[in-house]
């Protein structure tokens, strides 16, 4: 299993360096309206100092690819990535609160999928989150796949 660690991730992890995880997919529930539903990667409970350039970017992989000892970067998609512009301390001597602030992003990932010609029978995806930003604060609550 060449990339890919069969122990699942546990949660919050420090995003200090590159960090793989293998996330489920949920059924998608037919409608008979013929709308196609969005698949959408939730990387929720990030927290990161609010005064702190931080920056990390988020790649899928097909799960059976990244397995495969052939698997390469031809068969993995930039997604999107997280960025954290510091804030300016306000005239009147307060930060607005406290120095961590958490919050989640979110990515569209349906298309990218189908590129990567991922089936929608593949039960799993690999997620890679790439720092950018060295000697910076970065938590993961979490990841997950959600239909809009």
């Amino acid at each position: 299993m060449a990339g890919v660690s069969t122990a699942p991730a546990t949660f919050p992890m420090s995003l200090d360096k590159p960090a793989t995880v293998v996330v489920k997919r949920p059924a998608k529930n037919e409608t008979g309206n013929g709308e196609e539903q969005e698949e959408v990667l939730v990387i929720e409970g990030i927290e990161v100092n609010k005064d702190e350039f931080v920056k990390f970017d988020v790649f899928i992989n097909d799960e059976d690819e990244e397995v495969a000892s052939s698997a390469g970067p031809e068969k993995t998609e930039f997604a999107g990535s997280f960025v954290n512009v510091p804030r300016k301390k306000r005239e009147d001597g307060g930060d607005g609160g406290g120095k961590v602030i958490k919050t989640r992003l979110r990515i569209g990932i349906s298309e990218l999928l189908e590129g990567l010609g991922v089936k929608d029978d593949d039960e799993h995806v690999v997620v890679k989150l790439v720092p950018k930003c060295d000697n910076v604060h970065v938590l993961i609550g979490g990841v997950k796949i959600e239909i809009e």
